[in-house]
């Protein structure tokens, strides 16, 4: 088998933006759409060198800097059986309507409903804890935007909570962030309203996405 070649790239992009209709292409195969102070992704990522491709939803906050736009939080898109999608060209020529159907049926919430706070917090602990890495962007996150829509005390919850989880790691991963006490300082110190806008609008402007469309966040409220 061979890499996916530049036709055949142009021409998953062009099925894939009519399913991602309310999406803006960033890149080669890599789509987002705004939420307020978040991107909600969905990336082709290669795989088997580049033969085939997997589906990611994503999230990326714009409330911290970050020098690329992030895979935080990644759902890989699953078969009947549970495992990652894995989408040759070939496939995805002779059956892409049943690829998008179910894709559709996996990740309806990001097509057609508006995105709650606390559905992003659902999604953002439960990334948390089933990962196998440590996670500390998307407790980052997770915390901003909870201040972001003004709910203190479970920002306040997420803190000790996520402070208890970091501080059981093995020192070579939490050192690189003066472990969980290292890490409440620094998120505590972007706990600013003014400062999280100024930074989301900077960040936008940055990748060239200021123009994107809202499509808000809906607060708990």
């Amino acid at each position: 088998m061979k890499k996916l070649t530049t036709a055949a790239k142009n021409r998953i992009a062009r099925d894939w933006s009519e399913v991602l209709s309310d999406y803006t292409i960033i890149k080669p195969l890599h789509w987002v759409k705004r939420y307020g102070p978040l991107l909600i992704g969905v990336y082709m990522k290669p795989v088997y060198g580049g033969e085939h491709y997997v589906p990611i939803v994503h999230t990326h906050s714009l409330m911290t800097v970050f020098p690329v736009i992030s895979l935080v939080c990644p759902l890989p898109m699953y078969d009947a059986r549970g495992r990652e999608e894995s989408i040759s060209f070939i496939r995805h020529s002779q059956e892409f309507q049943y690829i998008a159907a179910a894709f559709r049926s996996q990740y309806s919430a990001i097509l057609t409903e508006p995105i709650t706070y606390a559905a992003m917090q659902q999604w953002y602990d439960a990334s948390i804890r089933s990962a196998t890495d440590y996670p500390v962007q998307a407790m980052t996150d997770a915390v901003l935007l909870s201040w972001w829509c003004n709910e203190m005390q479970q920002a306040e919850a997420l803190i000790l909570s996520y402070s208890a989880m970091i501080a059981i790691w093995p020192a070579a991963a939490s050192t690189r962030f003066g472990g969980s006490a290292g890490w409440e300082q620094r998120v505590r110190a972007q706990a600013n309203h003014e400062q999280l806008h100024h930074t989301a609008t900077a960040e936008l402007t940055k990748f060239k996405l200021d123009t994107l469309q809202d499509y808000g966040l809906i607060s708990s409220d």
